[in-house]
């Protein structure tokens, strides 16, 4: 998608720094609005483990990606042992909060959950996700990673679904203020001009992103269907591209790119709930029309992908005894 993005870019007659944080820009989907449509679309649970996976791993990679974006926006060296320290950093950060989290955070709930309240299960649950959401905000890091390290500790005490039912007010109120904000940050004048480069980049980021994640999802052996609908799901941008369009504030397109990143992703946020019930159909037209030869040569690839997941490494040796 970066290349992709670098490429549309330089075809719009952008220099080649403009270009590249139009790439970062349409490569990193949002794991709040999918897990906002998720709400209100139903979904197959492969479906939504794969979409949860892939925007977290991308949230991991664009905290580095973002370090690199403003050593170069800042006009520095981008020092390969610099970026090894920020992911070992990075690493630390989320093994420490995982081993601290685990033996602290699950007993907390617990015992919170013993006094039969609520709302001070509720208050306990908000508390510590604002607090490792905060503590990885002070460490440089972003506040998606932090929350999602909190709800996976707190699914860990065994009240996971007593939690998630009690919050589900709470996240309405801020799904629906994350919108209002992305809304307020636009700028219609600027977007009349280049509307152009809004409907562009719209479809790479949205084109993009879902042939890109369906080949990849088949290439690690999903069903085609799942892998389509994975793929349509992943059809969005998310916080990140306005982190990235920042990075190009100093540069006299800086403006633009930022009012086309808050405004791209405000489209495909209201374009993702579309997308992902389009992705039923769309699964089964592919399913119907996909020729019978490539249908068996993805059940022959899924087949020896299983096979070599499930191969251990004393079978081996056995064989090579039997042998």
């Amino acid at each position: 998608m970066i290349g992709l993005g670098y490429l549309v870019g330089r075809l719009m007659g952008w220099t080649p720094w403009e270009s590249l944080v139009t790439g970062a820009i349409v490569s990193i989907s949002g794991a709040v609005i999918v897990a906002k449509v998720f709400e209100e679309v139903r979904v197959d649970s492969r479906v939504r483990e794969l979409v949860f996976g892939v925007v977290l791993c991308e949230d991991v990679i664009g905290i580095l990606l973002l370090a690199v974006l403003i050593t170069f926006g800042n006009g520095g060296v981008l020092s390969f042992h610099e970026l090894e320290i920020d992911a070992g950093r990075l690493g630390s950060f989320i093994i420490v909060a995982i081993v601290i989290g685990l033996i602290t955070v699950p007993y907390v709930v617990r015992g919170v959950a013993r006094f039969k309240r609520p709302e001070t299960l509720v208050i306990t649950s908000l508390g510590l996700c604002f607090a490792f959401a905060m503590i990885a905000e002070r460490l440089g890091y972003t506040v998606v990673l932090g929350a999602f390290l909190a709800g996976s500790l707190v699914a860990e005490s065994e009240q996971g679904a007593v939690v998630e039912k009690l919050i589900e007010p709470v996240r309405h109120i801020f799904g629906a203020l994350f919108f209002v904000g992305v809304g307020m940050l636009i700028e219609p004048q600027l977007l009349a001009k280049n509307w152009p480069a809004l409907a562009v980049l719209t479809v790479v980021a949205i084109v993009g992103k879902t042939v890109f994640v369906s080949l990849a999802s088949m290439l690690i052996g999903e069903r085609p269907d799942t892998a389509v609908k994975t793929g349509f799901a992943m059809g969005q941008i998310g916080t990140f591209s306005i982190l990235f369009a920042l990075a190009a504030a100093g540069d006299a397109m800086g403006g633009l790119l930022y009012s086309l990143a808050v405004a791209l992703k405000a489209v495909t946020s209201v374009l993702c709930p579309l997308l992902i019930r389009a992705s039923n159909p769309a699964a089964d037209w592919i399913d119907r029309h996909l020729p019978v030869g490539v249908q068996n040569a993805l059940s022959k690839y899924g087949a020896w992908l299983d096979r070599t997941r499930k191969l251990r490494p004393t079978d081996g040796i056995e064989r090579g005894k039997a042998g």
